[in-house]
């Protein structure tokens, strides 16, 4: 079992490498890495973490928590951008029934 310390220090990598791949728009190694996070994570909840309460420890959480409110910004900007996307096609929705494929050589 690997101690708190380096449980820690690859939650930070990965949070690192989440928020590159996501400035990358790859949101499908964005989601990998963040699931293997989740891992990492219910191994830190079932040891005994006393590196917290150290200096390093306390840094250490400090940048993942400024990683993690990029990481948050970050997403805020892309679903912004999706919803506007689907607005400006939903705005279009009711243009697409033109009088082009009709017959308009009928005879009055």
């Amino acid at each position: 079992m690997m101690s708190p310390r380096e449980l820690w220090q690859d939650y930070y990598f990965l949070t690192r490498e989440m928020s590159k791949f996501l400035l990358k728009n790859d949101i499908d190694l964005f989601f990998e890495l963040m699931n293997q996070r989740e891992k990492i994570q219910a191994d830190i909840d079932s040891c005994e973490d006393d590196y917290k309460r150290t200096a390093e420890g306390r840094a250490l959480l400090e940048a993942v928590r400024a990683t993690n409110q990029g990481i948050g910004h970050r997403l805020q900007f892309l679903l912004n951008q999706a919803r506007q996307k689907e607005t400006v096609t939903n705005a279009y929705d009711g243009y697409g029934e033109r009088p082009v494929g009709n017959r308009l050589d009928r005879r009055s």
